[in-house]
């Protein structure tokens, strides 16, 4: 009996786990397909995983999950780094809270059960077997899709070498480490379905195919993978814009089959994801809630006000952890701890303008009006505050792309040169721009040619959106308004890889694929694509090594290489773009330059993880770690 006949015969004696497994796939994945990506994308974060701090704000989400822990929703103990004051955290009443506790109450369970790992077993031997259970589920999933066992078979013994090959290079972990590792575990987690969601929606909109390669060039062109494990909320962000997208799509083209009130479940989900965002990172949520409100409610086929009010009474539960822990901190339901201290990501100045405002009241019975609401007006004005100060930043960000064009140059196209300033620890400054760390988004200006010719809607049948197009809606308004949240702040120093502006990489790989000539020739030449990936990641990996050890003199002028290569491809790249030619040899180019800056992006990914930010015996794959000691290129 072979593997197949066997798994199949389990199937047929066991109806009830095989329906348990269809709905899981259903409500998770969408299909065996998308759970074939989710454990792939797995693979390779914990492929790439580092088990130290790469950035010092993630001391304060440490400290803040060991108090949590503890049962202490403000730090107590420097339990990580060198005290409590870490960037990050903020200060009121006499005590230090972290940031971002949505993610940190989400980590919790897994403090727990990594506590129980310890106890039973060495923790790196328990984390390596995970990551060897993931990549044999994955061969499994694989084995599904071709004809023959020999897939299986070879890849569970290829499993089995390199859980071997780990065990004998595994040094010890640090235990007392274990609220890191649940951080970043949890962010890998979540991190995992950004592109398992990207297919989802595209495969829906396009077909199947088209989803799997956008997911591809998602996870390998642009770094999510970097992101993935670093206890911050850029890789929560990337995710939670993807589901409102999907959300978005579902609420506007059910399922077949489903009932008419799917539409308004999926509206009220997609607004629930933005509210519990906001318990990560507030601002954030802000802009995704009026670009989705302003894209949804004017295209939805029902505003009526049963179906505003589930809505509305959706959105405010989701807000209630967001809620009560700013009460637990500030005693205010809208001030996050972000903003305890006077400053934040919205800055200090815009509040003080917006609620300065006062006026001589009048006398008599307005005087007595007045009186009498000013509770209700009270309640107003806090309500507001927020927009305006989101709006003062947008407005601050428009400004700047008009008064310093240089700097959004420096953030969105190129960073600088080799020699350029140190950071405030005197050390070489890394930071890659938008375009420089994921080069196939360049090829969004293909879109320039389409929005020429768009006419203006001559009636309102033709104002009325399809379920696609109000997906590109919102993603582009999200686009725009992330860019122009962040460009009074950009470009700093140390971001690596813009990592502020880090929605714009799964938002940007949407509207790309989008693009018919995109569509067509990834449709039409996807082994070419695929084939041209691995050899620009093989071979062109290679050569990059090559001119990193021979060429480059410290960290900068590799990340300057990087830059160069990475624009190197993105210049011919949007060259075809805007020509929008798919046909014939046109496509087949096409093809071979967006699968060559998708592999320029994975090698840099790759070095970057293994030789640049290697921090040690990091790496959660002792593997890696001998890799890395093997290339010593500066």
């Amino acid at each position: 009996m072979t593997a197949t006949e066997f798994v199949g015969r389990l199937r047929r004696r066991t109806p009830v786990l095989s329906n348990t497994r269809e709905t899981v796939y259903a409500v998770l994945f969408g299909d065996r397909l998308g759970l074939t990506v989710f454990l792939a994308t797995v693979v390779l974060f914990g492929l790439l995983w580092r088990m130290a701090f790469v950035l010092n704000d993630s001391y304060t989400l440490a400290n803040g999950l060991y108090s949590l822990s503890n049962g202490q929703l403000a730090m107590t103990e420097a339990a990580y780094g060198p005290g409590l004051e870490t960037p990050g955290a903020s200060r009121y009443g006499g005590q230090w809270y972290a940031r971002n506790y949505g993610v940190i109450v989400l980590s919790l369970p897994l403090v727990f059960v990594l506590d129980l790992l310890t106890a039973v077993v060495e923790l790196r031997i328990a984390l390596v077997a995970l990551w060897s259970l993931a990549l044999l589920a994955l061969v499994v999933e694989c084995g599904y899709y071709t004809d023959g066992d020999w897939v299986l078979y070879g890849g569970a013994v290829a499993v089995l070498g390199l859980f071997g090959l780990n065990v004998t290079l595994a040094q010890p972990l640090d235990a007392g480490r274990t609220h890191l590792y649940a951080l970043q575990l949890t962010h890998l987690l979540i991190a995992a379905f950004t592109p398992v969601v990207l297919y989802r929606l595209l495969s829906r909109v396009h077909t199947r195919r088209l989803g799997l390669l956008s997911a591809i060039v998602l996870t390998a062109g642009t770094p999510l993978a970097f992101w993935a494990t670093v206890p911050k909320r850029h890789a929560v962000t990337g995710t939670v814009v993807v589901c409102v997208a999907y959300c978005l799509y579902r609420s506007r083209k059910p399922a077949d089959g489903a009932v008419v009130t799917h539409r308004t479940t999926f509206r009220a989900l997609a607004y629930a994801l933005v509210g519990l965002y906001a318990w990560v990172h507030a601002p954030e949520a802000l802009l995704l809630c009026v670009a989705l409100a302003l894209v949804d409610i004017p295209t939805a086929p029902n505003n009526s006000p049963r179906t505003l009010a589930r809505i509305g009474v959706v959105f405010a539960l989701s807000l209630l952890p967001f809620i009560i822990t700013n009460l637990a901190i500030s005693g205010s339901p809208i001030k996050p701890p972000r903003l305890v201290s006077g400053g934040g990501s919205l800055g200090s100045n815009a509040a003080s303008s917006a609620g300065g405002s006062g006026g001589s009241g009048g006398g008599g019975a307005s005087g007595g009006v007045l009186t009498s609401l000013a509770p209700l007006l009270g309640t107003i004005k806090s309500g507001m505050q927020p927009l305006l100060l989101l709006g003062g930043e947008l407005v601050a960000g428009f400004k700047t792309l008009q008064q310093q064009p240089n700097d959004v140059y420096h953030a969105f196209v190129r960073s600088g040169s080799a020699s350029g300033a140190l950071n405030n620890a005197g050390e070489e400054s890394v930071n890659l721009s938008l375009l420089e760390s994921a080069p196939v988004l360049v090829g969004m200006v293909g879109a320039l040619p389409i929005i020429r010719r768009l006419r203006l809607p001559s009636s309102m049948a033709d104002r009325t959106l399809n379920a696609d197009r109000v997906v590109d809606a919102f993603a582009i308004t999200t686009f725009v308004g992330v860019v122009l949240l962040y460009n009074s702040r950009l470009p700093l120093h140390a971001q690596v890889t813009a990592r502020y502006l880090f929605p714009l990489y799964p938002l940007g790989v949407y509207l790309f694929v989008r693009l018919p000539a995109v569509r067509k020739s990834l449709t039409d030449h996807w082994r070419l694509f695929l084939w041209t990936v691995a050899g620009t990641v093989l071979i062109g990996g290679q050569v990059t090594v090559v001119l990193v050890a021979v060429t480059v003199n410290g960290i900068g002028e590799a990340f300057q290489l990087h830059a160069l290569l990475a624009l190197g491809s993105a210049v011919p790249l949007g060259i075809w773009a805007l020509s929008g030619r798919s046909k014939g040899r046109a496509g087949q180019i096409g093809t071979v330059l967006l699968g060559a800056a998708t592999g320029v992006a994975a090698v840099f990914l790759l070095l970057t993880t293994v030789e640049y930010y290697a921090l040690g015996d990091a790496h959660l794959l002792p593997m890696m770690r001998a890799l890395g000691e093997l290339l010593t290129l500066y």
